[in-house]
C-alpha cells in the first residue's frame, strides 16, 4: 500500500512496528510504501500498546514517523 506522508494512520506513525519505507511517486512527491498489513504499537501512552494494529487504523497518540521525507 502506498500512502501520503500526511495521513494520520498507524502505517505512518513512529510507534508502529510494521515494515515500511519512504518512497516517491512518479511525479516525485514523497510517499510511504507500507508493506505489512499489521504491526505492533509501541507507544507507551497508547491504550493499544503491544497490540497488533492494522496499517490504516488511527489513535489519538499518533506521532509522525521521523524517516518520512
Amino acid at each position: 500500500m502506498q500512502s501520503k506522508t500526511d495521513r494520520v494512520i498507524c502505517g505512518t506513525c513512529e510507534y508502529w512496528t510494521g515494515n515500511r519505507c519512504p518512497s516517491f511517486d512518479k511525479n516525485g512527491v514523497p510517499k510511504i510504501d507500507i508493506i505489512d498489513k499489521t504491526g505492533l504499537c509501541e507507544n507507551q501512552a497508547s491504550r493499544f500498546i503491544d497490540q497488533q494494529r492494522q496499517n490504516d487504523q488511527k489513535c489519538i497518540h499518533f506521532s509522525k514517523w521521523t524517516e518520512i521525507l
